[in-house]
């Protein structure tokens, strides 16, 4: 029997999109819990960081992408089931669309595929990385000056954190062993920290830019909390800030599945 290949990351971005504009419909009128806004700021975080991804790291074709954010936006997606309550278990309606969204993504994250997408990622980590790959380079790209205060020492934590990593490739074992598996998703993780950086523009006035910095705060938070290492703040608290941005970005159009590929970049737009 052939195996039906696996969905490509822009595909798995619409269907966490979707899945999350369904939960906020299904509670539209009513006021979310605490619990409920953090998990809807928490998914629209992890789309913007893995728009981010797609953007720096070649898109569809990006080893790390196939790799993360089939696990990323399944966790994400998942927590919306603390705001959707009973609303979760409908037959109709967007409680029944935001279950097959998440379906999809279940799926995909045990997809048969899943050596092949460690493979492709620990191809990069035989030697330290060089060139043009984006961890041969320290995180902070944009002078220190221009970042908001509070990420100063989690900056500092993810930079030690990366090149850890690129000590670590020089010794990465060639099997898929537990120890490769970590490294894989440290490496990735960081990829994903430092595209956030990179996209991100420290520019503009008012109400833009405290929303680009709470955004991007968060994000990196939650990488940082992936990894092991002292957030910024409490995830909860950093995420339901955001709820209002999550609610902001639900109310533009949503892209069709069918146009993912060419159009999933203009998922989130900041």
């Amino acid at each position: 029997m052939r195996t039906t290949a696996a969905p490509p990351p822009a595909q798995l971005m619409v269907h966490a999109d979707l899945a999350l504009r369904s939960a906020l419909a299904a509670v539209a009128g009513t006021e979310p819990s605490r619990l409920g806004r953090a998990a809807a700021g928490a998914a629209y975080l992890d789309l913007w960081a893995g728009d981010r991804l797609l953007r720096a790291d070649g898109g569809n074709h990006s080893a790390v992408a196939r790799f993360l954010l089939p696990r990323l936006l399944m966790e994400s997606v998942d927590t919306l089931s603390v705001l959707l309550g009973a609303q979760a278990q409908r037959n109709t309606g967007p409680g029944a669309a935001y279950r097959e969204h998440a379906r999809r993504l279940h799926q995909a994250m045990w997809h048969p595929d899943h050596r092949a997408r460690l493979d492709a990622v620990t191809a990069r980590l035989d030697g330290p990385p060089t060139g043009e790959d984006r961890l041969a380079r320290p995180l902070t790209s944009v002078r220190p000056a221009a970042l908001p205060l509070a990420l100063h020492a989690l900056l500092d934590e993810l930079e030690r954190e990366r090149r850890a990593v690129v000590g670590a490739c020089a010794l990465a074992p060639a099997d898929a062993s537990a120890g490769i598996w970590a490294l894989a998703d440290r490496y990735a993780l960081l990829t994903a920290a430092a595209a956030c950086l990179d996209g991100w523009r420290g520019t503009g006035r008012g109400r833009r830019i405290t929303t680009d910095r709470d955004r991007l705060v968060a994000a990196l938070s939650r990488i940082a909390i992936r990894l092991g290492l002292e957030p910024v703040g409490p995830d909860t608290e950093l995420s339901a800030a955001l709820f209002d941005e999550a609610v902001a970005h639900c109310r533009r159009p949503a892209i069709p599945a069918r146009t993912a590929p060419a159009a999933a970049r203009r998922l989130v737009g900041a």
